[in-house]
């Protein structure tokens, strides 16, 4: 699963697409959203065992994105960070 802001999209998609051609199977919510935004972020999580995280500002700053890294912690999936902005310094 590909954890991201919406503001970081164009360079999540190309990950994903670049995982997929390397015959990964990816979840990203750009094509697989059923159901109410926080349910299928759930289910998306539960069906993971990797799970990136697209560390940005913006990302810092979602609900939606903090919710879906905790879940992903508390579930145990294995979390890779992934800084979007060459000069972004994680923090908090």
């Amino acid at each position: 699963m590909i954890s991201y802001s919406h503001s970081d999209r164009q360079l999540c998609y190309q990950i994903h697409e670049r995982l997929v051609q390397d015959g990964f199977s990816v979840w990203i919510d750009r094509d697989n959203m059923y159901g109410t935004t926080m349910v299928a972020m759930a289910e998306a999580i539960e069906n993971s065992e990797f799970v990136l995280i697209c560390m940005s500002d913006t990302y810092k700053q979602s609900v939606y994105c903090q919710s879906e890294a905790h879940y992903a912690f508390e579930r145990r999936c294995h979390l890779i960070p992934l800084i979007m902005k060459p000069c972004y310094k994680p923090d908090g």
